[in-house]
């Protein structure tokens, strides 16, 4: 775990949309490439938790040699890492996370595996919570919000946001979120994934933030949770992206 300064309060970095995956992509020279390079940039900002907020593997035929070396750079990162199944990597029974021996790393949670739906930080009197993917079919990213039982709260979900003035044009797609959803969690921050591109979202009532993938974005959100109960977030460069 990085070293905590009290007046810094609790520093997450927020990423998502990896897609580690063969690196036979045109533009990749290694699937695992930019988990090492956010792995990197949190460890440089002195991260308390990392959150890959879904799709950090690109699909379920990720080959074994791939899945050993994302699972040996999660365990050399030293940190709290929250992973949030997407829909291509949902929570299987069998599911890529298992596979990699991810589940068996102490510090690192797989919503909807390792942990059902929340991870309790009880030092940083921290809960973050999230609804896994579990399979390939639709499904309500934010339903059921989680009553606060901590002083700090952050959601996560994987899915696409919708403003009530596109909502009719954007129905036919999966995983809907909408400003009611984000407005109904009441949490200090929403780690929000699916979307290439970072943004902020929603009505403004709850800080909403896609990070975008690194690839694209070539940024990670940085969430500082002050000591005075503020909420600074601000884009970090990833080297090299």
């Amino acid at each position: 775990m990085a070293h905590r300064f009290p007046d810094r309060g609790i520093v997450l970095v927020h990423t998502s949309d990896l897609h580690v995956d063969d690196g036979h992509k045109a533009n990749a020279h290694d699937g695992t490439e930019g988990l090492r390079r956010v792995i990197a940039t949190a460890q440089a900002v002195g991260a308390d938790v990392l959150l890959l907020a879904g799709d950090t593997f690109d699909n379920h035929r990720v080959p074994a040699p791939i899945l050993r070396r994302a699972a040996a750079m999660l365990e050399a990162s030293g940190m709290p890492v929250v992973i949030l199944p997407g829909n291509h990597d949902p929570a299987l029974p069998n599911c890529l996370f298992r596979k990699a021996g991810i589940t068996d790393l102490p510090h690192v949670h797989v919503l909807g595996v390792t942990d059902e739906e929340a991870v309790r930080f009880d030092p940083f009197d921290l809960e973050i919570w999230g609804h896994a993917h579990r399979d390939f079919n639709d499904m309500s990213p934010l339903r059921t919000p989680r009553p606060r039982t901590t002083r700090w709260q952050v959601a996560m979900a994987h899915g696409h946001y919708a403003a009530p003035a596109e909502w009719k044009e954007h129905a036919h797609r999966s995983w809907l979120i909408s400003d009611q959803d984000l407005a109904a969690t009441e949490a200090h921050y929403v780690a929000l994934g699916h979307w290439d591109r970072a943004v902020s979202v929603g009505d403004g009532s709850v800080p909403a933030y896609y990070s975008g993938s690194p690839e694209l974005a070539k940024t990670v959100n940085v969430v500082r949770l002050s000591p005075a109960g503020e909420v600074l977030i601000r884009r970090e460069p990833v080297p090299g992206a």
